[in-house]
């Protein structure tokens, strides 16, 4: 038991690494940071399908949600917008997940994990919502070059294109992954 427990808090911190790996490029230039979600779609798929592949049981997609708030929390990046995104999208991915096959079905999986993959766009959705407020905050963290970047990059068109590229790149990628992935034993199998 404590083995299994362990294998799935390490696919979780993979999960929750992924994230942070692009958003540290995020501190050379703000449209990495901004736009995170996108290359993160895929650089998060492989230990989300895992966890899902090898534990079929609900709580998976919430846990890593849970797990992205925390970390964002600790390192001094977490905001009320995080926290409603988090919980909205994860309750949202464990509904998918549970109404295909009782988790363990593949479009479950597919569907979950392109609803996950939007959770970054809740940290930086600020920019849109309050855009003083983000840019008070991120002045004291970044060069005046950084800050000056901002307004470049802030139309509503660029946030709908970048969604939508997020939504295509998690869902093709899980789907390759789904499609292709050669289980090693009988509990890697999707119905």
């Amino acid at each position: 038991m404590m083995q299994k427990v362990i294998r799935v808090f390490g696919l979780v911190l993979l999960y929750v690494l992924a994230f942070f790996i692009v958003e540290v490029l995020g501190w050379y230039h703000p449209y990495a940071w901004t736009y995170c979600a996108v290359p993160a779609a895929v650089i998060a798929a492989w230990p989300y399908f895992k966890l899902c592949q090898r534990y079929p049981v609900p709580g998976m997609a919430m846990l890593c949600a849970i797990m992205l708030l925390l970390f964002n929390f600790i390192i001094g990046q977490g905001h009320e917008f995080l926290a409603v995104g988090c919980f909205g999208f994860g309750f949202i991915a464990e509904g998918l997940r549970k109404i295909s096959k009782n988790c363990r079905g593949r479009w479950g999986v597919i569907a979950s994990y392109a609803v996950m993959s939007l959770i970054p766009f809740s940290k930086t959705c600020v920019l849109w919502i309050s855009y003083e407020t983000a840019a008070d905050m991120e002045i004291n963290n970044m060069r005046d070059i950084y800050y000056a970047q901002f307004g470049r990059m802030l139309s509503w068109s660029m946030l709908a294109s970048m969604l939508v590229l997020t939504v295509v790149l998690a869902t093709l990628t899980m789907w390759i992954m789904t499609r292709f992935w050669h289980p090693r034993d009988k509990y890697e199998i999707f119905s």
